[in-house]
């Protein structure tokens, strides 16, 4: 394909998070030339205006180089943290009693006694005896006690010194606060008149949680409303995990809290469960966290992050992301050249990352029904491509989880739809006038296609519909194009 239409060969998609960094001149322009296909803005770290003024500034830059790049913003959710600690970190040893309670700091205990302040308010009411408690990303362990009116007496099991701020984990313990905050509407209403095209729900634990996002985003209309990422970080989510890849559009392996929440040990195999999931629901996934964490320091991935990523796009992975690495990191531009190598690599067509156990689709949803097809007829057809034609993008999304070895074209009259086709693997797309019949779409799909190089005479599978409203994908058809 010529250089302004496709990027690369590169079929796994990059996310990568951007910060103040990315305001420097030619600094996002350098991202996206490396092989950015979707900039995720991370809410936790955003000020009111600035997830506006990052994605004009994405669009800018988007528009120069005509390639669409697609907007995540990230809502933060609730983080629970130590409060405020008085003078120097508190050192916290094996078998030591730890009393804890709901606030933003502390003053000192008579007698030096370890006392923390923990930002959840229901902490009291949530928390029981016997729950585990883990702090800074897991390093400390705690054993709650007893519960008393005002406090949680807790044991020390693993100690260490704990700074304000640190990240609470409670892994065994099932929590009341809602998955948004006050902060998250702010910039939920901010990311929503701004135009971005994926919204990550934090701290997501079921269904509910999902509906409840939706409806804060049905005053936009059905087809500028943005995909819902949920973030897969705490254990009811993996529980609920096939639960919530009906519900949602996407998923995210957040391999940070997750692991904190579950162990690192138990991390692969619950990564794998996810990408399964998003293959049965037809769901894109993305695999984040410390993927190439060496990086915001030196100049090259140690090789154990290149194990990482490679592993991660064998499993099926649709996109690999960059948090630090790119937000504050020395070295942005080259992490972001070494995920597409490695991504790259890893994708030649006996590495392993074609699958097979894709579940045949519900009976009842057509385009499923028609997109499981027509993946099996590119295979049996040896087709060259499969091409899409979609105005809501979901088709594309569909086909992209099947377990194809061959490139997807999708064609759409929508640049928003365009915007959201970037998270999905070997996923090219174009954007075609609007038509009044699917035979004048199609004419101009061909006129597209006549131009590409490799495609003369090959044979294609092409699916569409009668009218242009998602659901209503219901043809598929095979020919060989023009020479």
């Amino acid at each position: 394909m010529a250089a302004s239409d496709k990027r690369d060969a590169r079929a796994t998609r990059i996310v990568a998070t951007v910060a103040r960094n990315a305001d420097k001149p030619g600094a996002l322009a350098a991202l996206l030339a490396a092989g950015v296909d979707v900039v995720r803005l991370n809410g936790a770290h955003c000020e009111p205006g600035e997830i506006s003024r990052r994605v004009a500034l994405v669009r800018r830059v988007s528009r120069s180089r005509r390639l669409p790049t697609g907007v995540l913003l990230d809502l933060g959710g609730p983080k629970i943290r130590v409060g405020a600690l008085p003078g120097a970190p508190l050192s916290l040893v094996n078998g030591q009693t730890v009393e804890l309670f709901p606030g933003a700091g502390a003053e000192n205990a008579p007698g030096g006694a370890a006392r923390l302040a923990v930002t959840y308010p229901a902490l009291l009411q949530d928390i029981e005896p016997g729950a585990e408690i883990r702090l800074d990303d897991g390093r400390i362990r705690l054993r709650v006690d007893k519960r008393v009116r005002r406090a949680l007496f807790a044991t020390v099991e693993v100690g260490g010194r704990v700074k304000s701020g640190a990240g609470v984990n409670f892994p065994n313990s099932a929590l009341s606060a809602p998955a948004l905050t006050a902060k998250d509407r702010r910039d939920l209403a901010e990311g929503l008149e701004a135009g971005v095209d994926f919204v990550g729900l934090s701290f997501v634990r079921s269904p509910a949680h999902v509906a409840h996002l939706r409806r804060l985003m049905a005053r936009v209309a059905p087809d500028l409303r943005p995909w819902v990422v949920s973030k897969i970080e705490r254990k009811e989510a993996l529980a609920a995990v096939d639960e919530l890849a009906a519900v949602s559009d996407v998923l995210m392996v957040a391999r940070g809290d997750l692991g904190v929440e579950i162990g690192l040990a138990n991390v692969p195999r619950a990564q794998r469960e996810i990408l399964a999931a998003g293959r049965r629901h037809g769901v894109p996934v993305i695999v984040a966290t410390q993927m190439l964490e060496s990086m915001i320091k030196d100049p090259t991935p140690t090789r154990a992050e290149v194990s990482d990523v490679a592993g991660a796009v064998h499993d099926g992975a649709d996109a690999v992301m960059l948090s630090g690495e790119t937000a504050i990191g020395a070295w942005p531009v080259e992490a972001v050249k070494a995920m597409a190598e490695i991504a790259r690599e890893a994708e030649v067509p006996d590495a392993g990352f074609v699958r097979e156990d894709v579940s045949p689709p519900p009976a009842g949803d057509f385009a499923a029904v028609v997109a499981h097809t027509a993946a099996g007829m590119a295979r049996d057809a040896r087709a060259v491509v499969l091409v899409v034609y979609t105005e809501s993008g979901r088709t594309a999304r569909l086909v992209s989880k099947n377990p194809l070895s061959i490139p997807v074209i999708a064609f759409t009259s929508s640049e928003r739809v365009r915007q959201k086709l970037t998270l999905l693997r070997d996923v090219t797309s174009f954007r075609v006038p609007p038509t009044r019949s699917v035979e004048a779409l199609i004419r101009a799909g061909d006129a597209v296609l006549s131009r590409l190089p490799g495609l003369a005479g090959a044979v294609v599978v092409e699916i569409s519909g009668t009218a242009q409203a998602e659901g209503a994908t219901n043809t598929v058809r095979v020919r060989r194009l023009p020479r």
